[in-house]
Order: C-alpha cells, then structure tokens, then sequence
C-alpha cells in the first residue's frame, strides 16, 4: 500500500470506526430509554424487540468494518481497501443510528415502538447468523473434555468447530509463519517445555482435530495460539497493538486508524474479580464473581477432566485465543477452578511491576491459569508451583504468571515477582484491611494495584499515583493520566476507571461480611453503579474533572459474568452469563457498554462432578428445576400482558432445550470415546440453554435481587 493509499485508508477507518462508537452509544441511549419500565409495560416490549432489530445490524456492520480495518483478522479473511465493505459498513451503522434514535424518541414519549424490519437470522452448525455474519452465542457454549492433554486438545477442536464452524480456526490456519517467527514460538515453547509441557501436548491435539475436521492447522501455528509470535516487551505495550501478531503494513495501518479514531468517551475494556472465604463467607467456602469486561467475542468455557491432576471448569476470554479490535491474549481468561476446591478469580489487575531488565521469556497468563487450575491442590500450593517460572513478558497484559487464587482456608493476589524465580520478595496481598489494621477474609481487584508497596506499578504519572484502602493506586487527574503517550495513558486510564469499582467491591464484601454466599454474589453482579445526572458532554466533563465515580462491578461492559463456589470434591458450583446479569445496569463511566442480540442476563449453572456424566446430570437436573419454576411463575401470570408472547416462547424453548438434552445422554455403543464426550457436551449446551431460557421466564416475572435489601437474610 503506498503512502497516500495508506493516509486515505486509515482517514476511511478512522471515519467509520467513530460512527462505529456512535452507534454504540445510540444502542446504549436507547436501552437507557426504556429499560428501567420493566416486562409489564408495551413500550418496553416493544422498543426491546425494536433494539433487538438494531443489534442485528450492528453485529454485521462490527463483522464488515473488522475485514476491513483488520481487526477481526483472527475470524475473517482480511479486505483491507475494499471500499464497497467499508461504505457499506458506514451506511449500516448510521442505519442502526437512525433505529436507535427512534427507538429513543419514541420510549421517552411513552410511545409503543414498531419496527420496519423483521431480520432474517438462520442456524448453521450452533450458532445463529444474520447473512454471512455469525453471532455470539447469548447462551455460553460449553465443552467436555477428559483423557490425556493431547486427547483433549483434539476433543477442543472438534467440539468447537461442532459449535461454530470451521471459520472459528480457519484463518490461524491460513496465517502463514516466517522464519523469525517460527524462532520466536520456539523460544517461548521452551519455557512451555519445561514448566508444563502439557499445553503443548494440548496444542498438538488441538492441531490434529482441527486437520481432522479440514482445517490445515499445523502444530506450530496450534502452539503460536499460546505463545504468539512476536519477541517479549523492551517497553510498555498499549493494550491493542501490544497484542496484535505481527508488524506488517496492514495490521499497523489497521490498529494505528482505531487508535486514531478513539474518543474521549470510548470504552477501555478492563474486567473485575472478588472472592471471600473463611470468615466472610455463611460456610466458610470460597465464594467468588468475576467478569471479563470487552465486547464479548466467540468464547467457549471448557469442563476438563485430566487424566493427570484435578477436574477443572475454565472460561478463556475466546475460543481461538483472539478478541476482535483487543488482539491476541494467548488463551487467557477468568474464571475457573477445580476439584481440589482451587479458585483462578481474576489476573490481579497490576503489571509492569518487575525492572525492565528482568523481562523476557516466560509463560504467558492463559497457559500458566491452565496448568495451575490442572495441578493445584490448594490455593497455596498454586502459588508455590509459580515460584520456578521467569518473571516473563511483563510489559503487556497477562504476559506474566500470577493473579488471585484461593480456597476455603486462604486467599491471595500475586500483582507482581521482580527477581524471580530467585526473588526474595513478592508484591502480594492475602487479605483486605480496613483503616485499623483489621484484616478480613475477601479480595478483590479490577484493573489497577491494590497493594500498599504496588505505587510504582502501572506508569504512574509524574506526580505519582494517590492511594487509599479501598481504591488502590489511582489517579483522577485528567492531565495525569494524558501526560504521557501510549501505553501510559492506558494504564493510568484504567486506575481512574478501577478506583470505583474497587471503592464498590470493598463496600459491597464488608456490608455482606459473614453472610456472603452464591445468591450474595450473584446480587453483587446484578446491582448498577449510579450515574449522574446529565448529557454525555456533562458527564463526560465531571469525569475529566475528576469527580469521583460510584461505579459498580456490574456494568454495561460486562462480557461475561460468572459466580462460583468451589469445593472439595463433586460439589462446586460455576455459574456463567453472556454479557450483565441485569440488563438494566449503567455503563462503567462516561461510556457505551455493549450490547448482544437475544441478550439472556441470566447464569447457566454447572456442577463439577467426578466425571462427565455426573456433570450432565446434574445439569439436567438443574433444568427441570427451573422449568418447574419458571412455568409455576409463567401458569400464575397474566395472559393479556404485553410480555406473554416472548415468555411464552421462552417458556417452550426450554421444554424442547430439556427434551433434547435427555434424549441425547443415552450411550451409544457404537460410539468412540470421543464421540461419547461430544454427545455429552451437546447434550449439556442444550441443558444448560434450557436452564437459562427457563430462568429468563422466572426473573421477568419475579426479578431477582440487585440490592442486599432484596435478600431475603
């Protein structure tokens, strides 16, 4: 591309990627609009069904634009240049503009909205698609795994493409590696080699399923998923381009016109975690609740049974190791835990804590989070399994080890190891205190240092970070956090952003202290943060001001939002939900959020049997429960309402959901081992879709609490 073909190519992107954010924004304005009437209102109704239509155009405007400024490059074939896709990427997202605005105007008339367009969404594989562009799944996918790490590896990459299709791997497989490339995963694969040798066996499966379902992926590109392909950070890396894999015309172009592009009040995905234990929960059992907070992408929460080392249930940000615009993070993702009762809550939110001249070769968050959850049999023999490793890539998000583990008896967030593996002294926190010096048995972290000794982490500005007991290393200065380019500003961007919702975590773990349990945290997860009053020019001016902002966890760019309670043995319960709990949440700031097409905000709930079946069992279990709830709750409602005709629909789609997963858990023997565990997964992805449509009936008509003045103790 020669230079005035690149100036005009990137002016293009950066035109459309800011109608892209103001779409966004129109979808979130127009949600804002009706969401708080509730189900017993026409107008909700309507302008919900109206919104969805909207999100249907958007998710192929998203699909369009990103094969053409390459940031959906790990999903589509890249059309960099193409201007019919780029104009028609910029007629659909002023369409979708156009809707929302509507929408808008109409709720805040309390007028019944109509839409002019019914989408035509079709199924291929599991998943819906509206023309060529697939959906996220609105009820997570989930794979069962068990046998030898190679054995699982190939299950992975059957099972997924039996979800999605073969485009899930196929442009890794078409990513063509150089030589230097090839040197660069060779190196990171040695650290692999010789700390936890079984994700490469696990890569190596993944290789040979995806060939064996037509898919030319090779064992090197399988292992680049883990390692990526570029050298460790001399420098602090932006979020984005820190994460691409290579540096070549197009991907530079690409990300350098979204980075052109980016508003003032554009989000920055970030995520949270909070765990108590002990003496903070009504047992004594670790309870936790995370989210992963971006634009969800195609993800795939994997129940794993090792033939060495404990059962495990983890949910990895995607299901190929890529976010679309975010970039790679290596297979990275929260949460998970196993067996022994081990939780992996969240990654502890601090980094570039180590000198720069200890940075290099190491292992990368997401295989580290594997192999831990694998082999951990306490919260701190997890920690002593890290104590080998190099301090690694500490200049980019989750290059390193480390992150919040815990369990019944003990907690911790490890933000940083300077000196390892023969460090003398870790950056780690094992309770929380209050002004006193009093400790309590909870944790919690988003996306900045909590740690009293963590001020020098995260690029401070040049007059330093503030501290307090419940926020963390922070800063709400606007010329702070602007005071230096790049990487820095990110950092520092995210400490303004994270000091209210840690401010929130801490609020919410004392109030509850002693009574915390599953419903708790589930409620911690569904309750919003407040929102001053205003236009988005008004709070995003109090927000440069730096006014303090009373945030929530549970916000509008929540991906994924899980709950969970490990425990010894076959009773640990893990609990996931696409995007917020609660749909009526706030945006985390001046912000957009996301949004989803049939979006559910309600958990499917999983138990972690001793096998397989035990898992679908208990799953199916789970179904019928809540379909008897859900039809006691739909049988005692009102058949005129407004609301029938989709309760309805739910209410039936969660019958069949349960039918098929029943008729399908019978063995065949004819089966192999693997197609007996593809069985038994399809089998639970229809339990556990049964379960949430079900529960979309009972909380519609009861919604569940999203305050602790809701509960019931």
């Amino acid at each position: 591309m020669v230079d005035s073909d690149k100036a005009r190519f990137l002016e293009a992107c950066a035109r459309v990627q800011k109608l892209r954010t103001q779409a966004l924004f129109a979808v979130h304005f127009a949600n804002r609009s009706f969401v708080e009437r509730g189900w017993n209102d026409p107008v909700y109704v309507s302008a919900r069904n109206a919104l969805n239509e909207a999100l249907l155009k958007l998710a192929q405007a998203k699909w369009e634009f990103g094969s053409v400024d390459g940031t959906y490059q790990k999903y589509l074939r890249a059309c960099p240049g193409d201007r019919e896709k780029l104009e028609s990427a910029e007629i659909a997202f002023k369409g979708v503009i156009i809707d929302c605005d509507l929408i808008r105007a109409a709720c805040e008339s309390g007028r019944i909205v109509f839409s002019n367009s019914k989408s035509s969404v079709s199924r291929r594989a599991e998943i819906d698609f509206i023309g060529e562009t697939p959906l996220v799944p609105t009820i997570g996918p989930i794979v069962v795994l068990q046998g030898s790490n190679y054995e699982m590896g190939r299950q992975y990459a059957q099972q997924v493409i039996e979800i999605y299709g073969t485009w899930i791997f196929q442009q890794l497989a078409l990513r063509e590696i150089s030589e230097a490339e090839e040197a660069e995963i060779k190196m990171w694969a040695e650290q692999l080699e010789k700390h936890m040798p079984e994700v490469v066996r696990f890569s190596e499966g993944w290789a040979d399923g995806a060939s064996q379902n037509s898919i030319n992926l090779s064992r090197l590109q399988a292992l680049a998923i883990w390692t990526g392909f570029r050298p460790p950070a001399k420098e602090a890396r932006p979020m984005a381009f820190a994460q691409t894999d290579g540096d070549d015309e197009r991907i530079t172009a690409a990300y350098l016109g979204v980075a052109a592009a980016a508003q003032a009040a554009e989000d920055s995905d970030m995520c949270s975690g909070i765990f108590a234990w002990g003496k903070g929960t009504r047992d004594g059992s670790l309870v936790a609740g995370s989210t992963t907070d971006h634009d969800c992408t195609f993800q795939a929460t994997i129940v794993a049974f090792p033939e060495e080392g404990y059962p495990f249930i983890y949910t990895p940000f995607s299901a190929n190791g890529s976010i679309p615009i975010i970039g790679d993070f290596h297979m990275a993702g929260h949460p998970g835990m196993n067996a022994a009762g081990v939780a992996y809550v969240h990654h502890g939110g601090a980094n570039t804590g180590e000198p720069k001249d200890e940075w290099g070769y190491g292992i990368r968050r997401g295989a580290a989070t594997f192999h831990l959850l694998q082999f951990s049999a306490s919260s701190g023999m997890s920690q002593e399994l890290m104590k080998p490793y190099p301090v690694g890539d500490a200049g980019i998000s989750l290059g390193t080890v480390g992150g919040m583990f815990g369990d019944a008896s003990s907690g911790y967030s490890l933000e940083a190891r300077p000196g390892a593996p023969n460090f003398t002294r870790e950056i780690i926190r094992t309770h929380s205190m209050d002004a006193y010096g009093k400790t309590f048995d909870f944790l919690y972290a988003n996306n900045n240092a909590m740690a009293p000794e963590s001020g020098h982490l995260n690029a401070p500005p040049p007059a330093g970070y503030q501290y307090s007991i419940a926020g963390g290393w922070y800063t709400l200065d606007w010329a702070e956090i602007n005071a230096d380019p790049g990487p820095k500003v990110f950092r520092r961007h995210n400490t303004r952003s994270s000091e209210g919702r840690n401010r929130y975590a801490y609020r919410m773990m004392m109030q509850g202290y002693g009574q915390i349990d599953l419903e708790y945290m589930k409620m911690v997860y569904r309750q919003s943060g407040e929102m001053p009053a205003g236009n988005l020019e008004q709070l995003q001016a109090l927000w440069e001001a730096g006014v303090p902002w009373n945030s929530s966890t549970a916000h509008r760019g929540n991906a994924f939002t899980a709950v969970m309670n490990p425990q010894q043995g076959d009773n640990g319960r893990y609990l996931g939900c696409i995007g917020p709990a609660n749909r009526a949440v706030h945006a985390r700031g001046p912000e957009h959020g996301y949004y989803y097409p049939d979006e559910t905000n309600a958990f499917w709930e999983l138990t972690l049997r001793n096998s397989p079946e035990g898992v679908l069992q208990a799953a199916i279990e789970q179904a019928q429960s809540d379909i008897d709830v859900a039809s006691s709750a739909y049988n005692g409602s009102n058949k005129d309402a407004a609301y029938f005709p989709q309760l309805s629909g739910w209410l039936s789609e969660a019958k069949q959901q349960y039918r098929s997963a029943v008729d399908s858990r019978s063995a065949n023997l004819q089966e192999s081992h693997s197609e007996k565990l593809a069985r038994i997964s399809r089998s639970l992805r229809s339990a556990t879709r049964a379960q949430v449509r079900a529960r979309q009936v009972a909380e519609a008509l009861t919604p569940p609490p999203t305050s602790p003045s809701m509960l019931s103790y």
